[in-house]
């Protein structure tokens, strides 16, 4: 008996010595049945840089946990011309293995970098008949940012820089900054794609102004004049005939005083739900969603190797994918997916759902407590980590996440994942 509750005290010791410094782990041993002991090593994440640990700077956790770039920035480091960058951001690798300069660019070196939409001549393959247009020619603003000025009409007789237009989500949204006679009123158009009967929720900076509902196409439009001239963040989310939430999409445009500005090609991203969080090597896994209709999805199965499939919507935006997980290592694994269609001989992308993960293993199956709530109270927090400590080495099949028949460290890996607080 003495024996039993020393183990249950180290195990109890060990693993809530994670909630006193709850940063991103590695687990580097499994449990040592010897001495019933669990042992984490806390490394990557942490905030703070151990070049001793081979770590060359560490991303950290924001908001809570700021990185460590060990006092670099962007202007340590060149551009494909060999030149320094001159504005962005640094950042560090997810795995600590190195500084990550997507974020830095240079404006006027001739070469569109992740956070510019142009530079010079290079748009990045973009052209106005990208945006919708007829023909015509972009323009890049001294501020490396695209001017449709130069773009003619779809329309017949149309002057450039108006008329109708459309975008990629994946890229940048069409964007006409209004006509360039006063029309007395400061208006917001706005037309995208979203789930077929669906509601689009609108928010600018943060607040909701309007919750409008996308036809049988999954077309929607939205206009309004209530908003302030300026600088504002639009964001829209969706919910499909399932109850799922879409990723969030949000763009930065300029609100032009006393006229219209437009944006088209607002196209939120599909959907996506998976059956089971656990399966057997070589068992399918099922995975679904709801996107625009009759359109082309690409889902991302990320491993060592990242396999993509492709399946399509139906006439009501529906979409599914049978994976065989043959080709997966028994490990966790994620899911997400994008839809592509063709538009005016141009192709487009929306951007990543959420993603989805999945364990598969040497057994499996669906989980009796899905995503880890073991108490079913709709979060994952202490509570459930109780239980699944009380259960720790039994069969118990509410707290054997990946039923495997023992709760180990995998089950306690699957609730982190899930973890709410």
């Amino acid at each position: 008996m003495k024996i039993c509750l020393a183990r249950y005290l180290i195990i109890a010791l060990t693993i809530f010595g994670f909630f006193l410094n709850p940063r991103f782990f590695n687990i580097v041993q499994a449990v040592d049945y010897a001495t019933t002991s669990v042992t984490i090593l806390l490394v990557c994440g942490d905030g703070l840089a151990e070049p001793t640990s081979g770590e060359v700077c560490d991303p950290g956790s924001p908001p809570d946990i700021q990185p460590d770039l060990l006092g670099h920035e962007c202007s340590d480091f060149t551009d494909i011309f060999g030149n320094p960058f001159e504005s962005g951001t640094l950042d560090c690798l997810s795995d600590c293995s190195d500084f990550d300069t997507s974020g830095c660019y240079t404006c006027g070196n001739g070469h569109k970098e992740a956070n510019e939409e142009c530079d010079g001549s290079d748009f990045g393959g973009q052209t106005c008949i990208t945006f919708g247009f007829a023909g015509g020619s972009l323009l890049c603003t001294a501020d490396c940012r695209i001017s449709l000025m130069n773009c003619e009409s779809l329309e017949e007789g149309g002057e450039p820089g108006s008329g109708p237009h459309g975008g990629s989500s994946g890229g940048s949204i069409g964007y006409n900054p209004g006509s360039t006679e006063e029309s007395g009123e400061t208006k917001v158009v706005i037309k995208g794609k979203s789930y077929p009967n669906s509601d689009v929720h609108i928010l600018v900076d943060g607040k909701v102004i309007g919750i409008v509902r996308a036809d049988s196409k999954a077309d929607f439009y939205f206009e309004t004049g209530d908003i302030e001239p300026g600088v504002a963040t639009f964001s829209f989310w969706s919910e499909d005939k399932d109850g799922l939430k879409s990723t969030l999409l949000s763009l930065t445009f300029r609100v032009i005083s006393r006229a219209v500005t437009n944006i088209s090609g607002v196209y939120i991203a599909p959907t996506i739900n998976i059956d089971k969080q656990s399966v057997k090597h070589g068992e399918t896994v099922h995975i679904s969603g709801q996107t625009i209709p009759e359109t082309e999805v690409h889902v991302h199965i990320n491993s060592e190797e990242e396999f993509v499939e492709q399946t399509n919507s139906n006439e009501d935006g529906v979409w599914k994918l049978d994976f065989d997980t043959t080709p997966l290592n028994e490990d966790f694994h994620t899911a997400k997916a994008l839809f592509q269609l063709e538009v005016s001989g141009n192709i487009i992308k929306s951007g990543f759902s959420r993603s989805v993960s999945f364990y598969v293993g040497k057994v499996g199956g669906e989980a009796v407590c899905p995503e880890a709530d073991l108490n079913h109270d709709g979060r994952v927090n202490l509570t459930d980590f109780s239980i699944l400590l009380y259960y720790w080495g039994s069969n118990n099949e509410c707290a054997d996440q990946n039923q495997n028949g023992t709760v180990d460290l995998v089950d306690f890996s699957i609730m982190m994942y899930y973890w709410t607080g």
